[in-house]
């Protein structure tokens, strides 16, 4: 089974219901409370969740009103799931670090690595295909980050290219996307299939170990995917292990 049986029954009631739409303020581009009063002046009612830090939800009938007000318009407001923020907020990064963001479109994560850094540092924005590179260059500029150089290219050879470069690196995996279905979007199944989970698979050995490969001595690597497969998770991780054992430890969250 892929849940626990404790897990099961919240998991199908959050697949079955309507999403509330989360978000965060952009804190390189606007201040939170100023934010929060305008998407209240709006008409918004923004609650704040208790975990992960810095996530705000809406009602999902407030959803489009979000995702069309002038603060997300601007970059002020960053749209995204309570879940993304939560490999941001585990890799920890701190101003003046070099950072490693090896499969970076759409780009909400590397601005958010951006304004845990304010700005201050480097970080090296990788994104493969060409259509989501360009979608990640449009979010950076509109949010105000400058320290990332991005990078069209494979992100697997980018460890053999810059060894030990890097102080933090985050691989958001390219998945099977599971976690992301939903009942009230049958689109959001239409691409499965076992062919694509081996397929990830095959990619997902090939970033990790260039991530390894980035990733100074003593530095943090997080790897996270958005599916439940075990083979794109805890197989990853095992294979890691197995290849780089004497230098990798697991640390709890």
């Amino acid at each position: 089974r892929l849940l626990p049986a404790d897990q099961q029954a919240a998991w199908l009631a959050a697949f079955e219901a309507p999403q509330a739409a989360a978000f965060r303020v952009n804190s390189l581009l606007a201040e939170e409370t100023e934010v929060l009063a305008e998407l209240r002046e709006s008409g918004l009612a923004p609650q704040r969740l208790d975990w992960p830090p810095e996530a705000w939800t809406v009602d999902f009938e407030q959803k489009r009103a979000l995702i069309d007000c002038v603060a997300a318009r601007e970059g002020r407001v960053y749209i995204q799931s309570p879940s993304s923020l939560v490999p941001v907020d585990v890799l920890d990064p701190q101003p003046g670090e070099e950072i490693l963001d090896l499969a970076a479109a759409p780009g909400g994560k590397t601005v958010h690595l951006a304004a845990r850094m304010h700005n201050e540092g480097r970080i090296g924005a990788v994104e493969s295909v060409k259509g989501r590179f360009h979608r990640l260059r449009r979010n950076l500029d509109r949010c105000g980050v400058t320290i990332a150089d991005t990078y069209l290219a494979d992100g697997a050879g980018v460890g053999r290219k810059v060894p030990e470069r890097f102080h933090r690196v985050l691989l958001d995996a390219p998945c099977s996307s599971e976690g992301r279905f939903s009942a009230h979007d049958p689109e959001s199944m239409s691409f499965w299939s076992l062919q694509k989970i081996r397929e990830m698979t095959r990619k997902q050995k090939k970033l990790s170990i260039s991530a390894v490969q980035a990733l100074k001595p003593g530095g943090v690597l997080v790897y996270c995917t958005c599916t439940l497969a075990p083979e794109e998770n805890e197989a990853i991780i095992d294979d890691l292990l197995n290849r780089f054992g004497d230098v990798l430890e697991v640390e709890d969250m």
